[in-house]
Protein backbone atom coordinates (compact mmCIF):
# COMPACT_ATOMS: atom_id res chain seq x y z
CA UNK A 1 0.00 0.00 0.00
CA UNK A 2 1.38 3.40 -1.02
CA UNK A 3 1.90 6.22 1.53
CA UNK A 4 -0.88 8.25 -0.11
CA UNK A 5 -3.28 5.31 0.25
CA UNK A 6 -2.39 4.99 3.92
CA UNK A 7 -3.01 8.71 4.43
CA UNK A 8 -6.40 8.52 2.73
CA UNK A 9 -7.40 5.46 4.77
CA UNK A 10 -6.37 7.29 7.95
CA UNK A 11 -8.48 10.26 6.87
CA UNK A 12 -11.55 8.05 6.34
CA UNK A 13 -11.14 6.53 9.81
CA UNK A 14 -10.89 10.01 11.31
CA UNK A 15 -14.14 11.09 9.66
CA UNK A 16 -15.87 8.12 11.26
CA UNK A 17 -14.34 8.65 14.69
CA UNK A 18 -14.42 12.45 14.96
CA UNK A 19 -17.96 13.77 15.56
CA UNK A 20 -17.03 17.48 15.84
CA UNK A 21 -17.57 18.50 12.24
CA UNK A 22 -18.35 21.99 11.02
CA UNK A 23 -21.24 22.11 8.56
CA UNK A 24 -21.44 24.87 5.97
CA UNK A 25 -24.85 26.20 5.04
CA UNK A 26 -25.90 25.97 1.38
CA UNK A 27 -22.67 24.20 0.47
CA UNK A 28 -21.43 20.70 -0.28
CA UNK A 29 -18.56 20.46 2.17
CA UNK A 30 -17.84 20.04 5.86
CA UNK A 31 -14.73 20.19 8.03
CA UNK A 32 -13.15 19.35 11.37
CA UNK A 33 -10.10 20.55 13.26
CA UNK A 34 -6.99 18.63 14.19
CA UNK A 35 -5.09 20.87 16.58
CA UNK A 36 -4.07 23.98 14.69
CA UNK A 37 -5.15 22.62 11.31
CA UNK A 38 -8.51 22.20 9.62
CA UNK A 39 -9.52 19.42 7.25
CA UNK A 40 -12.15 20.26 4.60
CA UNK A 41 -13.88 17.43 2.76
CA UNK A 42 -16.70 17.13 0.27
CA UNK A 43 -20.17 15.94 1.28
CA UNK A 44 -23.18 14.88 -0.83
CA UNK A 45 -24.86 17.66 -2.80
CA UNK A 46 -27.70 19.59 -1.25
CA UNK A 47 -31.35 19.43 -2.28
CA UNK A 48 -32.71 20.95 -5.52
CA UNK A 49 -33.57 24.62 -5.97
CA UNK A 50 -37.30 24.26 -5.34
CA UNK A 51 -36.76 22.73 -1.89
CA UNK A 52 -34.12 25.39 -1.27
CA UNK A 53 -36.75 28.10 -1.86
CA UNK A 54 -39.10 26.45 0.61
CA UNK A 55 -36.27 26.21 3.11
CA UNK A 56 -35.49 29.91 2.66
CA UNK A 57 -39.12 30.85 3.32
CA UNK A 58 -39.16 28.73 6.46
CA UNK A 59 -35.89 30.24 7.67
CA UNK A 60 -37.11 33.81 7.17
CA UNK A 61 -40.32 32.98 8.98
CA UNK A 62 -38.42 31.54 11.93
CA UNK A 63 -36.16 34.61 12.03
CA UNK A 64 -39.22 36.88 12.06
CA UNK A 65 -40.66 35.00 15.02
CA UNK A 66 -37.60 35.98 17.03
CA UNK A 67 -35.69 34.11 19.69
CA UNK A 68 -35.78 33.93 23.48
CA UNK A 69 -34.45 36.71 25.72
CA UNK A 70 -35.08 39.47 23.17
CA UNK A 71 -32.73 37.91 20.61
CA UNK A 72 -34.20 38.97 17.32
CA UNK A 73 -33.45 37.72 13.80
CA UNK A 74 -30.10 38.17 12.07
CA UNK A 75 -29.56 37.78 8.34
CA UNK A 76 -26.53 38.12 6.10
CA UNK A 77 -26.49 41.09 3.72
CA UNK A 78 -27.12 38.84 0.70
CA UNK A 79 -30.02 37.05 2.33
CA UNK A 80 -33.56 37.61 1.01
CA UNK A 81 -34.53 37.95 4.68
CA UNK A 82 -32.61 41.24 4.97
CA UNK A 83 -34.64 44.49 4.87
CA UNK A 84 -31.81 45.84 2.71
CA UNK A 85 -31.96 42.89 0.32
CA UNK A 86 -31.46 43.99 -3.26
CA UNK A 87 -28.52 46.31 -2.66
CA UNK A 88 -25.67 45.74 -5.11
CA UNK A 89 -23.25 42.99 -4.15
CA UNK A 90 -19.59 43.85 -3.75
CA UNK A 91 -16.75 41.77 -5.12
CA UNK A 92 -13.85 40.97 -2.82
CA UNK A 93 -11.69 43.39 -4.83
CA UNK A 94 -14.31 46.13 -4.32
CA UNK A 95 -14.32 45.47 -0.59
CA UNK A 96 -10.53 45.61 -0.37
CA UNK A 97 -10.44 48.93 -2.22
CA UNK A 98 -13.30 50.27 -0.12
CA UNK A 99 -11.67 49.35 3.19
CA UNK A 100 -8.24 50.60 2.13
CA UNK A 101 -9.81 53.95 1.25
CA UNK A 102 -11.65 54.09 4.58
CA UNK A 103 -8.51 53.39 6.60
CA UNK A 104 -6.45 55.84 4.58
CA UNK A 105 -8.99 58.64 4.98
CA UNK A 106 -9.60 57.98 8.66
CA UNK A 107 -5.95 57.70 9.75
CA UNK A 108 -4.04 59.85 7.28
CA UNK A 109 -4.14 62.88 9.59
CA UNK A 110 -2.95 61.06 12.70
CA UNK A 111 0.53 61.69 14.05
CA UNK A 112 2.49 59.05 15.92
CA UNK A 113 4.00 61.81 18.05
CA UNK A 114 0.72 62.57 19.83
CA UNK A 115 0.27 61.04 23.23
CA UNK A 116 -2.65 61.26 25.63
CA UNK A 117 -4.01 59.38 28.64
CA UNK A 118 -6.53 56.63 28.18
CA UNK A 119 -10.15 57.68 28.01
CA UNK A 120 -12.32 56.99 31.01
CA UNK A 121 -14.63 54.00 30.73
CA UNK A 122 -18.03 55.01 29.42
CA UNK A 123 -21.26 54.36 31.35
CA UNK A 124 -22.63 51.04 30.34
CA UNK A 125 -25.57 49.35 28.73
CA UNK A 126 -28.69 47.90 30.27
CA UNK A 127 -29.41 44.24 29.57
CA UNK A 128 -31.10 43.70 26.23
CA UNK A 129 -30.46 41.84 22.99
CA UNK A 130 -31.49 43.24 19.64
CA UNK A 131 -31.48 41.97 16.04
CA UNK A 132 -28.60 42.19 13.61
CA UNK A 133 -28.98 41.99 9.84
CA UNK A 134 -25.84 41.58 7.77
CA UNK A 135 -25.94 44.09 4.92
CA UNK A 136 -23.71 46.29 2.82
CA UNK A 137 -24.22 48.93 0.16
CA UNK A 138 -21.61 49.26 -2.55
CA UNK A 139 -23.10 52.48 -3.89
CA UNK A 140 -22.68 54.57 -0.78
CA UNK A 141 -20.26 55.20 2.06
CA UNK A 142 -16.71 54.26 1.17
CA UNK A 143 -16.23 51.64 3.83
CA UNK A 144 -20.01 51.12 4.03
CA UNK A 145 -20.65 48.84 6.95
CA UNK A 146 -21.54 45.18 6.57
CA UNK A 147 -24.03 44.44 9.37
CA UNK A 148 -27.21 46.22 10.40
CA UNK A 149 -29.66 46.17 13.25
CA UNK A 150 -33.34 47.12 13.28
CA UNK A 151 -34.08 50.05 15.59
CA UNK A 152 -36.81 52.67 15.88
CA UNK A 153 -36.54 56.43 16.14
CA UNK A 154 -39.14 58.94 17.27
CA UNK A 155 -42.65 59.02 18.74
CA UNK A 156 -44.53 57.24 17.27
CA UNK A 157 -41.78 54.81 16.32
CA UNK A 158 -40.35 54.66 12.79
CA UNK A 159 -38.26 51.54 12.19
CA UNK A 160 -35.01 51.48 10.20
CA UNK A 161 -32.15 49.09 9.47
CA UNK A 162 -28.96 50.82 10.62
CA UNK A 163 -25.40 49.62 10.18
CA UNK A 164 -23.37 48.67 13.25
CA UNK A 165 -20.22 50.73 13.68
CA UNK A 166 -17.33 51.04 16.15
CA UNK A 167 -15.37 53.47 14.01
CA UNK A 168 -17.01 56.83 13.23
CA UNK A 169 -17.92 57.95 16.79
CA UNK A 170 -21.41 59.07 15.76
CA UNK A 171 -24.81 57.64 14.90
CA UNK A 172 -26.24 58.70 11.53
CA UNK A 173 -29.78 58.54 10.17
CA UNK A 174 -31.14 59.65 6.81
CA UNK A 175 -33.79 62.30 7.37
CA UNK A 176 -36.53 63.80 5.22
CA UNK A 177 -37.51 66.00 3.40
CA UNK A 178 -36.68 64.22 0.17
CA UNK A 179 -34.75 65.90 -2.59
CA UNK A 180 -36.72 68.37 -4.67
CA UNK A 181 -38.95 66.63 -7.19
CA UNK A 182 -38.67 63.23 -5.47
CA UNK A 183 -41.76 61.57 -4.06
CA UNK A 184 -39.90 58.98 -2.01
CA UNK A 185 -36.45 58.72 -0.45
CA UNK A 186 -37.14 55.87 1.93
CA UNK A 187 -35.71 54.59 4.12
CA UNK A 188 -35.55 58.02 5.77
CA UNK A 189 -36.74 59.44 9.09
CA UNK A 190 -39.73 61.81 8.85
CA UNK A 191 -38.90 64.23 11.66
CA UNK A 192 -42.21 66.06 11.23
CA UNK A 193 -44.09 62.97 12.41
CA UNK A 194 -42.16 62.67 15.69
CA UNK A 195 -43.45 64.60 18.71
CA UNK A 196 -40.16 64.07 20.59
CA UNK A 197 -37.72 65.23 17.90
CA UNK A 198 -35.48 68.23 18.69
CA UNK A 199 -32.51 69.85 17.02
CA UNK A 200 -29.25 70.26 18.97
CA UNK A 201 -28.31 73.96 19.07
CA UNK A 202 -24.82 75.38 18.80
CA UNK A 203 -23.23 75.72 22.22
CA UNK A 204 -24.98 72.64 23.58
CA UNK A 205 -22.79 70.06 25.39
CA UNK A 206 -24.03 67.60 22.74
CA UNK A 207 -22.73 69.79 19.90
CA UNK A 208 -19.10 68.79 19.18
CA UNK A 209 -18.75 71.41 16.44
CA UNK A 210 -16.89 74.59 17.34
CA UNK A 211 -17.52 76.58 14.14
CA UNK A 212 -21.10 77.61 14.90
CA UNK A 213 -22.68 80.10 17.28
CA UNK A 214 -25.87 81.79 18.37
CA UNK A 215 -29.16 79.98 17.95
CA UNK A 216 -28.05 77.98 14.92
CA UNK A 217 -28.58 74.24 14.66
CA UNK A 218 -25.37 72.28 15.33
CA UNK A 219 -23.93 71.13 11.96
CA UNK A 220 -22.13 67.84 11.36
CA UNK A 221 -18.57 68.89 10.65
CA UNK A 222 -16.48 66.00 9.34
CA UNK A 223 -13.35 66.41 7.24
CA UNK A 224 -13.24 62.71 6.29
CA UNK A 225 -16.65 62.08 4.73
CA UNK A 226 -18.75 64.38 2.55
CA UNK A 227 -21.97 64.01 4.48
CA UNK A 228 -24.21 67.00 5.19
CA UNK A 229 -26.39 66.94 8.27
CA UNK A 230 -27.18 68.39 11.66
CA UNK A 231 -27.12 67.00 15.19
CA UNK A 232 -30.51 66.08 16.63
CA UNK A 233 -32.08 64.18 19.51
CA UNK A 234 -35.03 61.83 19.76
CA UNK A 235 -36.14 58.60 21.39
CA UNK A 236 -34.19 55.55 20.19
CA UNK A 237 -35.95 52.23 20.81
CA UNK A 238 -33.71 49.19 20.41
CA UNK A 239 -36.04 46.60 21.95
CA UNK A 240 -39.36 46.61 23.80
CA UNK A 241 -37.45 46.80 27.10
CA UNK A 242 -34.85 49.36 26.08
CA UNK A 243 -35.48 52.94 24.94
CA UNK A 244 -33.07 55.85 25.13
CA UNK A 245 -34.60 59.31 25.45
CA UNK A 246 -32.78 62.32 23.98
CA UNK A 247 -30.47 60.06 22.00
CA UNK A 248 -28.02 62.20 20.03
CA UNK A 249 -27.46 61.43 16.34
CA UNK A 250 -26.76 63.17 13.04
CA UNK A 251 -29.79 63.78 10.86
CA UNK A 252 -28.29 63.30 7.40
CA UNK A 253 -29.74 65.60 4.76
CA UNK A 254 -31.05 63.42 1.92
CA UNK A 255 -31.81 66.59 -0.06
CA UNK A 256 -28.04 66.83 -0.70
CA UNK A 257 -27.00 63.40 -2.07
CA UNK A 258 -23.46 62.21 -1.38
CA UNK A 259 -21.43 59.17 -2.34
CA UNK A 260 -20.62 58.86 1.36
CA UNK A 261 -24.25 58.77 2.51
CA UNK A 262 -25.27 55.52 4.24
CA UNK A 263 -28.23 53.62 2.82
CA UNK A 264 -30.31 54.04 5.98
CA UNK A 265 -28.18 54.92 8.98
CA UNK A 266 -25.33 54.00 11.30
CA UNK A 267 -25.59 52.97 14.96
CA UNK A 268 -22.56 54.03 16.98
CA UNK A 269 -21.16 51.34 19.31
CA UNK A 270 -17.91 53.14 20.08
CA UNK A 271 -16.68 54.51 23.41
CA UNK A 272 -18.05 57.97 22.63
CA UNK A 273 -20.24 59.39 25.38
CA UNK A 274 -23.23 59.56 23.00
CA UNK A 275 -22.89 56.03 21.64
CA UNK A 276 -25.60 53.48 22.34
CA UNK A 277 -23.56 51.49 24.90
CA UNK A 278 -22.68 54.72 26.73
CA UNK A 279 -26.29 55.84 26.97
CA UNK A 280 -27.70 52.69 28.56
CA UNK A 281 -27.27 52.12 32.28
CA UNK A 282 -25.62 48.96 33.60
CA UNK A 283 -22.30 47.18 33.17
CA UNK A 284 -20.02 48.57 30.46
CA UNK A 285 -20.45 45.50 28.27
CA UNK A 286 -21.85 44.70 24.85
CA UNK A 287 -21.31 41.91 22.37
CA UNK A 288 -22.18 40.88 18.86
CA UNK A 289 -22.02 37.71 16.84
CA UNK A 290 -21.88 38.34 13.12
CA UNK A 291 -23.63 35.78 10.89
CA UNK A 292 -21.42 33.92 8.44
CA UNK A 293 -24.08 32.97 5.91
CA UNK A 294 -27.68 33.80 4.94
CA UNK A 295 -28.97 30.91 7.05
CA UNK A 296 -26.96 31.78 10.17
CA UNK A 297 -28.41 33.79 13.07
CA UNK A 298 -26.51 36.60 14.74
CA UNK A 299 -27.17 39.05 17.54
CA UNK A 300 -26.22 42.25 19.27
CA UNK A 301 -26.31 42.04 23.07
CA UNK A 302 -26.14 45.05 25.37
CA UNK A 303 -25.37 45.13 29.09
CA UNK A 304 -25.86 42.19 31.43
CA UNK A 305 -26.88 39.81 28.65
CA UNK A 306 -23.41 40.15 27.16
CA UNK A 307 -21.62 38.59 30.12
CA UNK A 308 -19.03 35.91 29.37
CA UNK A 309 -19.40 32.36 30.57
CA UNK A 310 -15.89 31.11 31.25
CA UNK A 311 -14.92 27.89 29.49
CA UNK A 312 -12.00 26.59 27.48
CA UNK A 313 -13.42 28.06 24.28
CA UNK A 314 -13.22 31.66 25.49
CA UNK A 315 -10.11 33.78 25.04
CA UNK A 316 -9.49 37.34 26.20
CA UNK A 317 -7.51 40.23 24.78
CA UNK A 318 -6.62 43.31 26.84
CA UNK A 319 -8.20 46.58 25.74
CA UNK A 320 -5.49 49.25 25.50
CA UNK A 321 -5.30 52.99 24.90
CA UNK A 322 -3.76 54.00 21.60
CA UNK A 323 -2.59 57.33 23.03
CA UNK A 324 -4.15 59.48 20.31
CA UNK A 325 -6.99 61.68 21.65
CA UNK A 326 -8.89 61.52 18.35
CA UNK A 327 -8.84 57.70 18.49
CA UNK A 328 -9.80 57.34 22.15
CA UNK A 329 -13.31 56.08 21.28
CA UNK A 330 -12.07 53.15 19.18
CA UNK A 331 -11.25 49.66 20.43
CA UNK A 332 -7.56 48.74 20.35
CA UNK A 333 -6.35 45.39 21.67
CA UNK A 334 -2.92 44.18 22.82
CA UNK A 335 -1.87 41.89 19.96
CA UNK A 336 1.77 40.80 20.34
CA UNK A 337 2.21 37.99 17.81
CA UNK A 338 0.71 35.41 15.45
CA UNK A 339 1.22 31.78 14.57
CA UNK A 340 0.27 29.57 11.63
CA UNK A 341 -0.32 25.85 11.96
CA UNK A 342 1.06 25.98 15.51
CA UNK A 343 4.36 27.64 14.56
CA UNK A 344 5.14 31.22 15.57
CA UNK A 345 5.54 33.59 12.65
CA UNK A 346 8.87 35.49 12.43
CA UNK A 347 7.25 38.88 12.93
CA UNK A 348 9.81 41.50 14.06
CA UNK A 349 9.57 42.53 17.70
CA UNK A 350 7.63 45.75 18.08
CA UNK A 351 5.54 45.35 14.94
CA UNK A 352 2.34 45.33 17.00
CA UNK A 353 3.65 47.83 19.55
CA UNK A 354 2.14 51.12 20.73
CA UNK A 355 -1.40 49.73 20.98
CA UNK A 356 -1.72 49.69 17.19
CA UNK A 357 -4.17 46.79 16.58
CA UNK A 358 -7.71 48.00 15.87
CA UNK A 359 -10.71 45.70 16.35
CA UNK A 360 -13.31 46.96 13.92
CA UNK A 361 -16.72 45.83 12.71
CA UNK A 362 -16.71 48.42 9.91
CA UNK A 363 -14.03 46.88 7.70
CA UNK A 364 -14.26 43.39 6.24
CA UNK A 365 -10.95 41.63 5.66
CA UNK A 366 -8.13 41.76 8.20
CA UNK A 367 -5.23 43.99 7.21
CA UNK A 368 -1.70 43.58 8.59
CA UNK A 369 1.38 45.78 8.42
CA UNK A 370 3.84 44.44 5.80
CA UNK A 371 6.20 43.19 8.55
CA UNK A 372 3.37 40.92 9.74
CA UNK A 373 1.59 40.16 6.48
CA UNK A 374 4.70 39.04 4.57
CA UNK A 375 5.70 36.32 7.11
CA UNK A 376 2.08 35.10 7.20
CA UNK A 377 1.79 34.97 3.42
CA UNK A 378 5.15 33.26 2.96
CA UNK A 379 4.50 30.68 5.69
CA UNK A 380 1.04 29.91 4.28
CA UNK A 381 2.43 29.42 0.79
CA UNK A 382 5.11 27.11 2.16
CA UNK A 383 2.55 25.08 4.14
CA UNK A 384 0.36 24.80 1.03
CA UNK A 385 3.21 23.99 -1.36
CA UNK A 386 1.63 20.64 -2.29
CA UNK A 387 -1.25 22.52 -3.96
CA UNK A 388 -1.12 24.53 -7.17
CA UNK A 389 -1.10 28.24 -6.39
CA UNK A 390 -2.89 30.57 -8.78
CA UNK A 391 -0.57 33.21 -10.22
CA UNK A 392 -1.34 36.04 -10.36
CA UNK A 393 -3.75 36.25 -7.44
CA UNK A 394 -7.50 36.54 -7.57
CA UNK A 395 -10.14 39.09 -6.52
CA UNK A 396 -7.55 41.42 -5.02
CA UNK A 397 -5.79 38.71 -2.97
CA UNK A 398 -2.24 37.58 -3.77
CA UNK A 399 -2.31 34.06 -2.28
CA UNK A 400 -4.95 31.94 -3.99
CA UNK A 401 -5.47 28.31 -5.01
CA UNK A 402 -7.87 26.53 -7.34
CA UNK A 403 -8.94 23.40 -5.46
CA UNK A 404 -11.47 22.32 -8.09
CA UNK A 405 -11.46 18.53 -8.47
CA UNK A 406 -10.02 17.79 -5.02
CA UNK A 407 -11.96 15.92 -2.33
CA UNK A 408 -9.88 16.76 0.75
CA UNK A 409 -7.89 19.86 1.73
CA UNK A 410 -5.79 20.49 4.82
CA UNK A 411 -5.24 24.09 5.92
CA UNK A 412 -3.01 25.50 8.70
CA UNK A 413 -4.91 27.88 10.98
CA UNK A 414 -4.02 31.39 12.09
CA UNK A 415 -3.76 32.16 15.80
CA UNK A 416 -3.63 35.65 17.32
CA UNK A 417 -1.51 35.99 20.47
CA UNK A 418 -2.22 38.64 23.09
CA UNK A 419 -0.16 40.43 25.71
CA UNK A 420 -1.86 38.58 28.58
CA UNK A 421 -0.58 35.20 27.33
CA UNK A 422 -3.93 34.11 25.84
CA UNK A 423 -4.61 33.43 22.17
CA UNK A 424 -7.48 33.17 19.69
CA UNK A 425 -7.39 30.40 17.05
CA UNK A 426 -9.63 31.35 14.14
CA UNK A 427 -11.56 28.95 11.94
CA UNK A 428 -10.69 28.25 8.32
CA UNK A 429 -13.86 30.03 7.22
CA UNK A 430 -12.60 33.16 9.01
CA UNK A 431 -9.26 33.22 7.18
CA UNK A 432 -10.12 31.90 3.71
CA UNK A 433 -12.14 33.64 0.99
CA UNK A 434 -14.27 31.29 -1.14
CA UNK A 435 -15.16 32.68 -4.55
CA UNK A 436 -18.18 30.35 -4.77
CA UNK A 437 -19.77 29.72 -1.33
CA UNK A 438 -21.74 26.78 -2.77
CA UNK A 439 -18.56 24.78 -3.30
CA UNK A 440 -16.63 26.45 -0.47
CA UNK A 441 -12.90 25.70 -0.59
CA UNK A 442 -13.31 23.30 -3.50
CA UNK A 443 -13.06 26.11 -6.06
CA UNK A 444 -11.00 29.28 -6.10
CA UNK A 445 -9.88 29.95 -2.51
CA UNK A 446 -7.68 32.76 -1.18
CA UNK A 447 -5.95 33.70 2.06
CA UNK A 448 -8.34 36.42 3.26
CA UNK A 449 -5.74 38.84 4.62
CA UNK A 450 -4.17 41.84 2.96
CA UNK A 451 -1.24 44.17 3.52
CA UNK A 452 -2.05 47.39 5.39
CA UNK A 453 -0.92 49.96 2.87
CA UNK A 454 -1.39 53.15 4.89
CA UNK A 455 -2.08 53.15 8.62
CA UNK A 456 -1.04 56.77 9.05
CA UNK A 457 1.83 55.76 11.31
CA UNK A 458 -0.77 54.64 13.83
CA UNK A 459 -1.97 51.16 12.82
CA UNK A 460 -0.16 47.85 12.50
CA UNK A 461 -3.30 45.71 12.16
CA UNK A 462 -7.04 46.03 11.59
CA UNK A 463 -8.99 42.92 12.56
CA UNK A 464 -12.08 43.07 10.36
CA UNK A 465 -15.53 41.54 10.46
CA UNK A 466 -14.64 38.54 8.23
CA UNK A 467 -12.24 37.31 10.90
CA UNK A 468 -14.91 37.80 13.58
CA UNK A 469 -17.84 35.95 11.98
CA UNK A 470 -19.52 33.18 13.99
CA UNK A 471 -17.64 34.36 17.10
CA UNK A 472 -19.30 36.28 19.90
CA UNK A 473 -17.07 39.29 20.52
CA UNK A 474 -17.68 40.70 24.00
CA UNK A 475 -16.52 44.25 24.78
CA UNK A 476 -16.10 44.75 28.53
CA UNK A 477 -14.83 48.33 28.83
CA UNK A 478 -14.96 48.41 32.63
CA UNK A 479 -12.80 45.27 32.89
CA UNK A 480 -10.51 46.47 30.10
CA UNK A 481 -10.84 43.41 27.88
CA UNK A 482 -12.44 41.90 24.79
CA UNK A 483 -13.49 38.24 24.84
CA UNK A 484 -13.84 35.87 21.89
CA UNK A 485 -16.27 32.93 22.07
CA UNK A 486 -16.05 30.81 18.89
CA UNK A 487 -19.04 29.12 17.30
CA UNK A 488 -21.66 31.33 18.96
CA UNK A 489 -23.85 31.92 15.91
Amino acid sequence: MTPSSVAFLFFCVLIILLPAQHGHAASSHASYKLGSRQIFFKTPSKSPANSKQASTATTCSSFANGLANNKLPVVHRQSPCSPLHGLPSLTAADVLRRDTSLIRRRFALQSSAVSAPASAPAPSPAPTIIPVNGSSDGRTLTGALDYSVLVSYGTPEQQFPVFLDTFLDVSLLRCKPCASGSNSCDPAFDTSRSTTFTNVPCGSPDCPTTNCSGGSVCPYDNSIFSIEGTFAQDVLTVAPSAAVHDFTFVCVDVDHPSDDMPEAGILDLSRDRNSLPSRLAGPATFSYCLPHSPSSPGFLSLGGDATVGEDNRTSHAPLVSNGHPELANMYFIDLVGMSLGGDDLPIPTGTFGNASTLLNVGTTFTMLAPDAYTPLRDAFQEEMAQYNRSSPGFAGFDTCYNFTGLDVIQVPLVEFKFGNGESFLIDGDQMLYFDDPAVGPFGMTCLAFSALKDGGGVLSAVIGSYTQVSTEVVYDVAAGKVSFIPGSC
